[in-house]
């Protein structure tokens, strides 16, 4: 069967390859979007059961297509998030194949044939949009588990219950080691939590959502050229933040109020007994560090925002 033709290829039907999808059409570009399951396949199999966004609602934006719901300020579910992503595909007509799994990109005359299970395509352009997220990374120390001892990644991992009876050890602090260690020991399991670099900040700051913050100060909006060190920004861990309903912090101090263990960072496992980093006052010390940094940002814009209007901004 000879390869079918066409001018772009996307790789991954969730909301980057949808949107890239839609700026091609906006310019007339002929293109198909190629997906592995459904669309939105990660969020739908490949997220714990009780994960919400980080993002307020209001702040889900995709090209030509915004929230429009009656809670702006809620915290999506991993359902909402799928239907919010399929009715994006729906809206904007994307040309998506489903369930068709792409198997090698090769250079070829001019551009790339694109080999997949249900056959193959050619084309000039192809873009990646297969996620960030959808390969676990397993560092080499985890070959020293002990046998008997359940090890798995945070891509497996769906509730508590699938866990066996006892202590768990969370590797990782950033947004999702904090929110499975809340998680898991409000389970009644006894939860270590190992801490390396982590960015800690407030769910609400001077009445509004940190995120508001970020938007509206212009944080978010920094380009990569505007960046002075691009590869240590693309290195920096997640916020220690979570989308409960009910906005509370998620970081070390609730962490410890509830009870969690707190470690260094995990090191090594030699002979069966895990090894952990000495430096946990020091990257603590470091967050703090980021953290009144990042509120003396928003608080100098807040100040500059009143001297150029006469007023605060809206937010209490």
């Amino acid at each position: 069967m000879r390869p079918r033709r066409i001018t772009a290829v996307i790789v991954g039907a969730g909301h980057a390859g949808l949107a890239m999808s839609r700026c091609l059409s906006d310019r007339s570009i002929d293109h198909v979007v190629l997906e592995r399951g459904d669309v939105a396949n990660t969020w739908r199999r490949e997220r714990w059961d009780s994960l919400r966004l980080l993002t307020p609602n209001w702040l889900s934006r995709l090209p030509g297509f915004g929230y429009d719901g009656d809670d702006p300020d809620g915290y999506r579910t991993m359902k909402e998030t799928v239907a919010f992503i399929e009715r994006y595909a729906a809206v904007i007509g994307a040309p998506v194949h489903t369930q068709t799994r792409v198997t090698s990109v090769r250079p070829a005359d001019e551009g790339y044939e694109v080999a997949t299970d249900r056959g193959d395509w050619r084309c000039r352009a192809v873009v990646l949009a297969s996620g960030a997220c959808n390969a676990a990374q397993v560092p080499a120390l985890a070959a020293g588990v002990p046998r008997g001892i359940v090890s798995i990644t945070a891509m497996d991992y769906r509730n508590p219950e699938q866990l066996e009876p006892g202590g768990v050890l969370v590797a990782g602090a950033s947004a999702t080691g904090a929110q499975l260690a809340d998680e898991i020991h409000r389970s009644g399991r006894p939860v270590t939590l190992a801490v390396g670099e982590h960015v800690r900040v407030p769910r609400m700051y001077r009445g509004r959502d940190i995120l508001w913050w970020l938007d509206a100060a212009g944080v978010l909006h920094e380009r990569y050229d505007q960046i002075d060190n691009l590869t240590r920004a693309r290195n920096l861990p997640s916020f220690q933040l979570a989308g409960y309903p009910d906005r509370r912090n998620i970081d070390l101090n609730s962490l410890t109020r509830l009870g969690v263990q707190l470690v260094g960072r995990l090191a090594g496992i030699a002979g069966g007994r895990a090894q952990f980093s000495g430096s946990l006052r020091n990257v603590c010390a470091l967050a703090d560090l980021k953290l009144g940094r990042l509120l003396d940002t928003i608080d100098a814009w807040a100040d500059a925002r009143k001297r150029s209007t006469g007023r605060w901004p809206r937010t209490w």
